[in-house]
């Protein structure tokens, strides 16, 4: 018996449902067609026309889409299923009873809706907690917005996120084939609205989160920090007082005190350390708040400023005082 075979023996019915899902999905020509679409948009349209599309900020964010399809191939169908199968052992598999009888699209919509709510509520969370902050500045430290940033996010507030994302769905009762057909949709949004493109989706920006409202929530002034914190409805954003009234501003992004300049080459032991000292970076600042925290001085929280560390250096990543301005460099 070879390993692969084994590992299918042993493989719960449960889980493996999610992998047939997922197969049917990432094995699809049209999964790989929107990645050649959204980099048209990035050509023809960019939002910062001095950006390349081929950059190196955006191979530096290729490595982290590899990390992430990696896992998605090989553990998250696992994770999932895990997942139910631990929500079915503490709730004995409940489903809410006047949802399980309604028509699947109405599920899908209600279970939507309450992930676009918990998203919006788990990334203010991110920014208002110093601790996992730390791990949300790595998504925020690119300076070449591109559509594989979506995916520069630390694997451990991915999966607090995704724990998150599922428990709803399965206390709606969705099928694993909703399940993962819903993050997939989820997913190549947030793609879009991460590319360097130029627009804000006209009368639409009303409702839907666009590329140039998420920029502005990336984005490195001040005044537009801890703004627009949406994912794909505007609707949280405007319910909670969070949403920058601006739709015609594409400013710079990235966190002051916090640069990953990625290599100017191709060397991949370059590229490895690059990759390592962002997956280590949320670690080490953790020690130094810890250590800081034996001591009189507070350790700085999100939200804290003014931030006045060295680039990728200095301690942790801190949020400027709401209302303030710094010069642009």
């Amino acid at each position: 018996m070879s390993f692969f075979e084994w590992l299918r023996s042993v493989t719960p019915d449960e889980i493996k449902v999610y992998y047939w899902a997922a197969i049917k999905i990432y094995g699809s020509p049209w999964f790989y067609l929107g990645i050649a679409v959204i980099l048209a948009l990035e050509w023809v349209r960019p939002a910062v026309r001095e950006q390349r599309v081929f950059s190196w900020g955006l191979l530096q964010d290729f490595l982290w889409f590899n990390l992430d399809l990696a896992f998605k191939a090989a553990a998250f169908p696992a994770f999932v299923g895990f997942l139910r199968l631990l929500y079915a052992r503490a709730t004995g598999g409940y489903v809410v009873p006047v949802l399980s009888e309604w028509p699947l699209w109405v599920k899908v919509l209600i279970s939507f809706l309450i992930f676009d709510f918990l998203q919006w509520f788990h990334h203010w969370v991110r920014h208002r907690i110093s601790a996992l902050w730390q791990f949300h500045v790595i998504h925020h430290s690119q300076r070449e917005l591109n559509l594989f940033t979506d995916l520069r996010v630390h694997f451990v507030e991915y999966l607090v996120a995704q724990v998150i994302t599922f428990i709803p769905m399965f206390l709606l009762g969705l099928t694993p084939g909703a399940i993962v057909g819903t993050g997939f949709v989820i997913q190549w949004y947030t793609r879009l609205i991460h590319a360097n493109v130029r627009t804000n989706f006209g009368p639409l920006r009303h409702l839907f989160v666009s590329p140039q409202f998420h920029r502005i929530h990336h984005s490195i002034e001040r005044r537009h920090q801890d703004k627009n914190f949406g994912v794909i409805l505007t609707l949280w954003d405007r319910a909670f007082g969070t949403l920058y009234p601006g739709y015609d501003e594409y400013p710079e992004t990235g966190v002051e005190g916090v640069l990953f300049a990625p290599p100017s080459g191709l060397s991949p032991l370059a590229w490895a350390r690059d990759l390592g000292g962002q997956v280590l970076y949320p670690f080490r600042q953790l020690l130094v708040m810890t250590r800081g925290a034996g001591s009189t001085r507070t350790p700085p929280r999100a939200g804290d400023g003014p931030r006045d560390a060295p680039e990728h250096a200095g301690g942790p990543a801190r949020r400027p005082p709401p209302g303030t301005r710094e010069p642009r460099p």
